[in-house]
């Protein structure tokens, strides 16, 4: 009973530090579009508020980490983003699920170009500042907090509606890859992606190694946004889009719950 109220503590937290750093970053933006004529999408200021709001969950999850760990030292939290030594089963699981991403945009979206890998690569940097880095908050505080409280399958549920509803400022912002398409799509989305992030996470114990995930898909969802609509900000949805995604979502739910069985694959 200790525990789950200690873990409902940090979730009550966690949530309220990474919605205000967030929202009000996010909210600056929004007046300032409306009101003021200014901090429109690619200024600089718009930019700077951009990457703060983005990293509200992991700053959120350095605060939480360092509150409520008594031996707190800065060594210990790089231990808890990049866990323990990686071997070659965990590098062949991030491998096949990064691969599974570029197989994802070419049979969905028909991006199938050398140029394309070359592009994700070297956009990665940024990837990882606008959207990998919240992983540290989703995957490290929140999703294993959660699981404490609740069964696995609804964390992951409940998870990937906060992680939708986060991004809700975004649709008021105009230029937003958010703003492309609905946000009753994207919250479905946020499940699937929960859902596999979270796998991900159970099979390798390391929180890195999902910023980089989330960070891949990131750049492999901007490559159809842009190049497979020749630079127009609009995701081609189709049937092949819709399958892909449902297949993503059985297979991270059957290995889910696999983990929790005390049989799980690839480990």
């Amino acid at each position: 009973m200790k525990q789950k109220k200690r873990s409902l503590k940090q979730i009550r937290l966690f949530l309220l530090y990474t919605f205000s750093i967030t929202w009000f970053c996010w909210l600056i933006v929004i007046i300032g579009n409306k009101y003021f004529n200014t901090l429109w999408y690619g200024e600089p200021l718009f930019w700077i508020l951009d990457v703060i709001g983005s990293l509200g969950p992991a700053i959120s999850s350095y605060i939480i980490y360092r509150q409520f760990n008594e031996d707190f030292r800065e060594q210990s939290f790089i231990r808890f983003v990049f866990g323990k030594k990686i071997d070659i089963k965990v590098w062949l699981i991030f491998g096949l699920f990064s691969l599974w991403r570029l197989f994802m945009i070419w049979i969905a979206f028909g991006i199938n170009k050398p140029i394309s890998i070359l592009s994700i690569i070297i956009n990665l940097p940024l990837a990882i500042l606008f959207g990998g880095l919240e992983e540290l908050g989703w995957r490290g505080i929140l999703q294993p907090k959660l699981e404490k409280l609740v069964n696995y399958l609804p964390s992951v549920l409940i998870v990937g509606i906060i992680w939708g509803i986060w991004h809700l400022p975004l649709w008021l912002i105009k230029g937003t890859v958010q703003s492309s398409f609905p946000f009753g799509l994207y919250l479905f989305s946020g499940i699937i992606l929960t859902s596999s992030f979270t796998t991900l996470y159970k099979y390798t114990k390391n929180l890195f190694l999902c910023v980089l995930s989330h960070a891949w898909f990131n750049g492999c969802i901007g490559l159809a946004l842009y190049m497979g609509n020749n630079g127009s900000l609009q995701l081609n949805l189709n049937w092949k889009v819709i399958v892909v995604f449902s297949f993503e979502l059985i297979v991270s739910v059957i290995l889910g719950i696999a983990y929790h069985r005390k049989k799980p694959i690839l480990c």
